[in-house]
């Protein structure tokens, strides 16, 4: 129980990192300036807010898997999320959906490009503990 409470913050802490990067790279790129310490505090709130959110509107549908509800529950997540991101950069709502969306695909590529990473460990450590088997004569 410990080992998966540890894990859960450990993921939450990488997400929450790489996430607050592609947000600052977005930032950047349509040319808002935001100091990174900003950007990270802002995603933290962000993040904890939308986790709640989705966590309530779940919660009662987790042993129904009603998918609909899912999905309502991540639409009021990411509207909540605009807010804060607009509120807290103090941008317009077209900067803050746009910094989103594209924080969003850059998110995708570097999970995208650490899960094809820890595939490759994964299967160079379970190729080497297989290559002594020998086939039986």
């Amino acid at each position: 129980m410990v080992t998966g409470f540890l894990a859960f913050i450990v993921g939450f802490i990488v997400i929450w990192v790489i996430s607050s990067v592609s947000v600052y790279l977005t930032a950047r790129i349509i040319n808002v300036s935001v100091p990174f310490l900003r950007v990270l505090v802002v995603t933290l709130i962000a993040d904890i807010v939308s986790f709640i959110i989705i966590f309530v509107t779940t919660a009662g549908s987790l042993f129904a898997l009603n998918f609909v509800i899912l999905i309502i529950g991540l639409v009021i997540g990411f509207i909540i999320s605009l807010a804060i991101y607009k509120y807290l950069f103090n941008i317009s709502w077209t900067k803050t959906f746009l910094m989103l969306i594209i924080a969003g695909v850059i998110d995708l590529g570097i999970l995208l490009i650490l899960l094809l990473i820890l595939a490759a460990v994964g299967y160079l450590a379970l190729g080497s503990a297989f290559s002594s088997l020998q086939a039986a004569p």
